[in-house]
């Protein structure tokens, strides 16, 4: 079941100080492995299991994965992956998160809920006993509805130095006073953002050489005596 941002509790504010929708690097930004996953799947992209396009566990930390997506050519773009399960262990929603240089913004995840979520109330966002924050979906696809959230460096901290990240949601036409609550373990978080920062500042591997031999001029002939 899709759902979206759930409502805020009385200490959730309505706008995220990195709200990603009024963050001019959230719309500018390059997609994600994520994003670019589910335009392929708005096609109805079949690819090969190992082709480009197709996803591969780079690295495990703690509860966090560090995912790529096959490029084909070039440097594969990873991102921390996490999926989120209700109390019942079901499968509800999925996040993602990338390091970002951008002014107060150093890190942007994606989330995407079921497409049954009450899109109006959104989602809320907090770490342990913090601030449960309010973020909008930006768009709805045939994987799920996606929201955008950036995090500032404070909150960023917190999520390395926290325990638990809750994501609260409410499914449409539920009661806004019992949204879904979804626990997001952080272990692993740091060393998982750590490892990906480092893959990040890496150069793309160098073009394979053009092993084509280079047509040789053939020798002039010698002038007839």
């Amino acid at each position: 079941a899709a759902s979206t941002e759930a409502p805020a509790p009385t200490t959730t504010t309505t706008e995220a100080p990195a709200d990603a929708s009024a963050d001019p690097a959230a719309d500018s930004a390059t997609p994600t492995p994520s994003e670019e996953a589910a335009d392929g799947a708005a096609t109805g992209a079949a690819p090969d299991l190992e082709g480009p396009g197709t996803y591969y566990a780079k690295s495990e930390h703690g509860d966090w994965t560090i995912r790529c997506i096959r490029a084909g050519q070039g440097k594969d773009p990873c991102e921390m992956y996490k999926l989120l399960t209700d109390a019942d262990d079901n499968a509800v929603a999925e996040l993602t998160l990338v390091p970002l240089s951008n002014g107060n913004v150093a890190a942007g995840a994606t989330l995407v809920a079921p497409l049954e979520t009450d899109l109006i109330e959104g989602l809320g966002f907090q770490v342990d006993a913090g601030e449960m924050r309010g973020y909008p979906f930006s768009f709805c696809a045939p994987v799920g509805c996606v929201s955008r959230l950036g995090f500032t460096p404070e909150e960023l901290a917190g999520m390395k130095g926290g325990r638990i990240a809750n994501v609260q949601l409410l499914p449409f036409g539920g009661d806004p006073a019992e949204p879904v609550q979804l626990s997001m373990s952080l272990a692993g978080f740091t060393a998982a953002f750590d490892e990906l920062t480092a893959y990040a500042a890496e150069p793309a591997p160098a073009a394979p050489a053009d092993e084509t031999p280079a047509d040789e001029t053939p020798a002039e002939d010698a002038p007839a005596e």
